[in-house]
Order: C-alpha cells, then structure tokens, then sequence
C-alpha cells in the first residue's frame, strides 16, 4: 500500500515520458504566404487599469516631447546596427539525459529562444537598484526585443548613427522576477500640466523600475500581454522541470518512501534565503509548521461527507518562518513569515552537472517582514536548504519541499502529487506531448488585460486566470483533435529566427528581409517535422508574430502602420490616449 501511494506520481508520469516532443518546422520569414490571415475578433471591455496611487503620483521628470521622427508605430523593421549580444544559454539534450527531464530541456531551450515581443517605445530610469531615483531620469527611444524573460534594448539614436554598416550593442533587463503595472494616467512635470497616457511600469529584482511609454493603447496591450506571457511561461516550466525531477530522480533515493510521507510534525533546519531578489542571502533558521492534526482531520472528515464533486471546504494551511537562532522560543521573534504560498518550485540551475548539487527553491505567497511596522505583501523568497554530509542536494532540496507542500495543502499534497497534465493544480499541467510549449499567444493574454477588475488582480489572481484560459484552449485543441483534423490546434505564431546572418567579424545581426511585426498572431496548425529530424533537436528562435510577405525589396530603418487585429474600433470609439 505505501508504495503504490509514495510512487504513484513517479510511475504515471514516466509511463508517458518516453513520447518525447516534436519540434516542428515552421515557415520562414521568406517564404512566400499568399494566403489571407484569418483573424480572431476580440470582444473585450476596454476598462484600462487604475493609475497608481504611490510614489509615481508624484513623478517629477520631463514629459517626453523628442519627436519621434517617421516612426508612426511602435512597432518596426529590424535595425540593420543592431547587434545580438544576447545568447540564452542551450540545455543539451544528449544520450545520457534521462527520459523525463528530455522533454523539458527541449522546451526550456525553446522559450528562451522564443521572440515574445519587439518594437519602439520611450524609456525612463525611474528608481536605481537601492530604490532612489535614478541619476538618468531622461526619456530614451529605444528599440526592443522580449526573448525568452530577457528584454534586450538598443538606443534608436544609437542605430541611426551608426547606420547599416555600423553596430550597436544592446542593454539587458531580466523580467523573469519583475512585477508589471499598466498606467492609466501618469502627472508630468510641466508648466502647463497634464498627464502622459500608455504607461507601463516594470519593477526589476534589484528594486530597479523602468517607465515605458508608448504611442497607443494598442502597442501598450500588446507589450504588456508579451511579458505577462512569457513570465507565466518561464514559472510554469519551472514547474514541470520541479515534476520531472521528482518522477526520474526521486526513484533513486532509498528513503523516497519517507521523504514523501505526510508532514504530521515541525521541520527545522539551516537555510540561506533572500527575500526577495537583489536581497542579500541570508542564513536563517527555517521551521516549517504544518497545519494542526486535529484540524486536519476534522477536515477530511468534512470532506467525506460533502457530495462527490463539492470540494469547497477550506483546507487548514501551516506557515513557515525565518529566525536568526535556532534557540526559538515564544518569545523569539522570526526575521519573516510565509502565511500562504501558491507556488513553490526547483529552479534549473542553467547546467546539467549541478541538478543534483543544487537546492535552489522559489516560493510564492504571502510575506510577511516582521520589522517595525511589518509589512505583508504578495511577493517570492529564495531558499536554498543547507546540504547534510553525505546527502545530495536534490535530497535536501525533497526533504524541504514536500514539507512545504504539505503545510500549503500545494500540487495534490498532501495525499498525493498530482500527475495529470489537465488539472490546473498540478505540478506537470500543461505539458505538451507532442508540440511546443504553450497553449496561448498575444491575443488570448491581451483579453485577459482587458476584462472588467484585472487592473486589481494580484499576481496570484493573474496565475490562475492564465492558468484557466490555458485549460480552456487545451479543451479546444484536444476536442479539434479528436474531432478528425488529425492535428492539433497551433494557437499562437511559429516563425523561425533563420534571418540571422554572420558577418565576417563574427557578430551576429539580423537581415532586413527577415524582419516581422509585434502584432498578435494567426491561428494556424504546426506542420510535422521532416522524418529525418530528431524530435529531440535543437529549437530555433520562435516568434509570436507573424511573418512579412515577399516584398522583394529591402526593409529600411523606418516604422511600419499598425496591422493589429481589431484595435482600431477601440482607437475611434475612445478618447485620444
């Protein structure tokens, strides 16, 4: 009994694990499409989001008036200067890999690869790392590029410069840890007044904040959609990397048995933790409290005498908390406290060699500092349990998360993990067989911004709405599936990044004809790869936006008009932004 219940996640989800995923060949930005797109109309309420309340009330800086010459929209053809000093780093899928971490190398090379976004805006360094307000408070035209959770931005003054034969090293912003807020209205220090509209606020881990302005309500959703995509993305891979792990190393361990079994007690051991990233680690005393027993089981009584699919009674959640001592007592008080996490994952350390080393774990939830006054807020900690002589880290790291599952009732636990890649509350949901990773594109995230009340959702609210819109194109593209098409439904762009070109001097830039658009995306299946392609190959930067037609003739350093799929009813129907 104990061992059909301690391994049954294992063996269901390494019973698939052998299907390994296609990467499936797309359509060059050069090769020709006489087809006419079919588009999707977008009925949602344009509510834009409150403005803040905070300090950027009182934003005091220029407004920015820099014409921006001919660029009529914010998004544009590819710099010829602009040079591609960005290369996320590559998982290698080789031989020795195990069948259950395959698929999941293969799509972690993809996101990282994958172009979410790309065009112009305004940028403003608002606040510095120490959260002071920068030294550079200028507003910068810059063009962007959102691959994987990186935003790569090259200086538009730069690029003019230095022209077609020049280049132009771009900055970096990771986003994989920021938080992002649209801004209705943001007051400009000016004599005369008024306010600049299509904000976007982008909080960094090192308490840096950036203000982005774009020209249209249109450019600013879809800018927004793009990150939010690509952050919900990059976590829900982190957890699948987290299930997979479980199911094809846990097997190894010779006290998995024990490791899995239900918290009923305190765990206490030595962490290093930032609250927070660009904190400083810190070395705490963590105690992970797991919820009363008598609680407990007064609940699953409660819950055996509910009706079979009426699973609305609360389930009694422990805490966790951060001391600097291991002498705790009642009087102790702790450094932090998580009342309530909703995520609590593995993060891949970027190379094979160090997964059994390392203990990195992300939570997320609600924290508490316990300073003068305390403060609780939605935000993520990082813990790295300290390892034990002759234990592994992957045995630390098991042995602190499952208690931290179970005291947060997370992923199925306390019973047992949850396998099925069709419920929202598993640690493998939505991992694909047979395609690429992820079900929504630009457009599904887009009606998400704009529905009545998302401008309040936490970050929380926005992953289980992403999570649900998920589930539902999944419904879609398994029921096109086995309504006879033979194929499952693509719902977002697959445009291969084959128009870079190697110069002589080894630098990497992009070719004009091979430019794309930020615009949300056609709706079209992904063709089977070719038979003499390894379903484990290498991925190809991917895009989210739909490839140029043949012109013929060379794109120049100029913006291109706004081909956005049913905006412009909202641009006439509102007032000027």
């Amino acid at each position: 009994m104990p061992r059909s219940r301690v391994l049954s996640f294992m063996s269901e989800w390494r019973r698939d694990a052998g299907a390994s995923p296609r990467s499936p060949t797309t359509d060059t930005p050069n090769s020709p499409n006489t087809e006419s797109p079919t588009t999707r109309k977008l009925t949602a309420d344009v509510d834009t989001p409150t403005s803040s309340r905070q300090s950027l009330d009182k934003y005091a800086t220029a407004s920015p008036t820099t014409p921006q010459r001919d660029r009529a929209d914010s998004r544009a053809s590819r710099p010829n200067s602009m040079l591609q000093a960005y290369q996320p780093p590559m998982m290698e899928v080789a031989s020795d890999t195990i069948p259950e971490l395959q698929p999941v190398f293969t799509f972690l090379n993809s996101h990282s690869n994958k172009l979410y976004q790309e065009g112009y805006f305004l940028k403003l360094h608002d606040l510095d790392s120490r959260g002071r307000p920068s030294t550079d408070r200028i507003w910068n035209e810059c063009f962007a590029q959102l691959v994987g959770t990186v935003l790569s931005l090259w200086d538009a003054a730069a690029l003019d410069a230095a022209g077609e034969d020049g280049e132009v090293v771009p900055t970096f912003i990771n986003l994989s840890d920021a938080s992002i807020k649209m801004i209705e209205s943001l007051p400009m220090n000016v004599s005369d007044g008024g306010n600049l509209q299509n904000v976007l606020s982008i909080s960094t881990a090192a308490n840096n904040r950036y203000l982005l302005h774009f020209n249209s309500l249109n450019s600013l959703t879809q800018w927004t959609a793009g990150i939010r995509l690509a952050m919900f993305e990059h976590a829900t891979l982190q957890e699948a990397y987290t299930g997979s792990l479980i199911a094809g190393k846990g097997k190894l361990l010779n006290n998995i048995r024990t490791i899995m079994e239900r918290s009923r007690f305190k765990t206490e051991d030595w962490t290093r933790v930032r609250f927070g990233a660009g904190t400083p680690w810190r070395r705490c005393w963590c105690v992970i409290s797991p919820p009363d027993e008598k609680e407990y089981q007064k609940a699953q009584k409660t819950l055996k005498k509910r009706q079979v699919y009426d699973r609305s009674t609360s389930v009694p959640k422990g805490d966790i908390k951060f001391y600097d001592t291991r002498k705790v007592t009642k009087k102790t008080k702790p450094i932090a406290t998580i009342s309530d996490a909703y995520a609590a994952y593995a993060i891949y350390p970027q190379s094979k060699p160090l997964i059994d080393q390392s203990t990195l774990v992300k939570m997320e939830g609600l924290v508490t500092i316990h300073t003068t006054p305390e403060t609780t807020t939605e935000g993520f900690v990082f813990v790295m349990p300290e390892v034990h002589p002759a234990v592994t880290g992957f045995e630390m790291m098991l042995r602190w998360l499952f208690p931290v599952y179970d005291t947060f009732a997370l992923y199925g636990r306390p019973n047992r993990l949850i396998a099925d890649t069709l419920d929202q509350r598993g640690l493998m949901f939505a991992m694909p067989r047979e395609r690429r990773y992820g079900y929504l594109d630009i457009l599904d995230v887009s009606g998400l911004i704009h529905t009545t009340g998302s401008a309040t959702w936490s970050e929380r609210q926005w992953r289980k709405e992403m999570k649900k819109l998920t589930s539902q194109r999944m419904n879609t593209a398994g029921f096109e599936d086995v309504a006879g098409d033979n194929r499952i439904s693509q719902r977002r762009n697959t445009i291969s990044r084959t128009s870079l070109t190697l110069p002589r001097n080894g630098s990497v830039r992009f070719d004009d004809n091979g430019s794309s658009h930020s615009s949300p995306s056609t709706r079209r299946a992904s063709p089977a790869p070719p038979n003499d392609q390894s379903p484990l190959d290498v991925p190809r930067r991917v895009g989210t936006a739909p490839p140029v037609g043949a012109t013929g003739g060379v794109l120049g350093h100029k913006r291109s008009a706004s081909d956005a799929l049913n905006y412009k009813r909202y641009q006439t129907e509102t007032p000027s932004r």
